[in-house]
C-alpha cells in the first residue's frame, strides 16, 4: 500500500459515520446508460457539504466528450444535448480534474459505488484504489436511520421516496449538479431533522 493508500486506511478507521464529518463531497454522474460494461460518462457534478450548508458556490462541474451516441429519448432526463457532449472535456482529464479538486473529502452518493467505478474505468485507472477513501451511501443511510425508528420498517431504497419521507424538493432531478444537491439535501434531512414516513400505495 503506497503513502496516500495508507493515510486513508487510517482516516478511514477514525470515522465509521457520515455524520461525524466535519465535511463531505456529494458526487453524481450523468452516463449515456446503467450498463457499467458499456456507459459513459456525460456529466460530472459534485457539491462540498460542510456543517449544515451545501456550498453550492464551491461546486464542481464538468461535461465530459465520449465515443457512445447520446440516446435521444434519455435527453429528457438527463437534459444533455449531442453538442453539450461534443464540447465537453475528455473523461480522463475530467476525473483527473475532479480528484484534485476533490482531495482527502469523503463522498455520499446514491449508489455511490457505481459511480466510483464509472470514474475509475474513465481515469484508466488499472490497479484500482483511485476512489477508496471513504464514501458513503444515502440509502444505507436512511436505511439506518429508518430502522433505527421502526425495526420492523422496509425503507425504500429508490431517490425519488428517500426524497419525499424527508421532504426534499427534487429540484433539477436527472442532472448531476440537481442530483448531487437533492444528494446533499437529504444527508442534511437526516442529520439533522425528521423524515416522516412514505404512503404505502395499496396491494391489489
Amino acid at each position: 500500500m503506497n503513502l496516500r493508500g495508507l493515510r486513508r486506511w487510517w482516516r478511514s478507521l477514525a470515522s465509521v459515520s457520515p455524520y461525524e464529518e466535519p465535511e463531505l463531497v456529494s458526487l453524481d454522474l450523468e452516463t449515456s446508460s446503467l450498463d457499467p460494461r458499456s456507459a459513459e460518462i456525460l456529466s460530472i457534478a459534485a457539491v462540498p457539504v460542510r456543517g449544515r450548508q451545501v456550498m453550492l458556490s464551491e461546486r464542481f462541474e464538468r461535461i465530459v466528450c465520449g465515443s457512445a451516441a447520446v440516446d435521444r429519448e434519455a435527453v429528457k432526463y438527463h437534459r444533455l444535448l449531442p453538442t453539450d457532449v461534443e464540447h465537453g472535456v475528455p473523461p480522463r482529464q475530467a476525473v483527473t480534474e475532479f480528484i484534485t479538486w476533490l482531495g482527502e473529502r469523503p463522498l455520499l452518493g446514491y449508489c455511490i459505488g457505481f459511480d466510483c467505478m464509472m470514474l475509475e474505468r474513465a481515469a484508466q485507472w488499472a490497479g484500482g484504489g483511485l476512489l477508496d477513501g471513504r464514501r458513503f451511501d444515502i440509502r444505507e443511510i436512511y436505511r439506518r436511520r429508518m430502522l433505527q425508528r421502526n425495526p420492523d420498517d422496509h425503507p425504500s431504497q429508490a431517490l425519488d421516496e428517500i426524497l419525499t419521507a424527508l421532504e426534499v424538493p427534487p429540484v433539477g432531478r436527472h442532472t448531476a449538479v440537481g442530483d448531487a444537491t437533492a444528494v446533499a439535501l437529504a444527508f442534511l434531512a437526516l442529520k439533522y431533522a425528521s423524515a416522516r414516513p412514505v404512503p404505502r400505495r395499496p396491494t391489489t
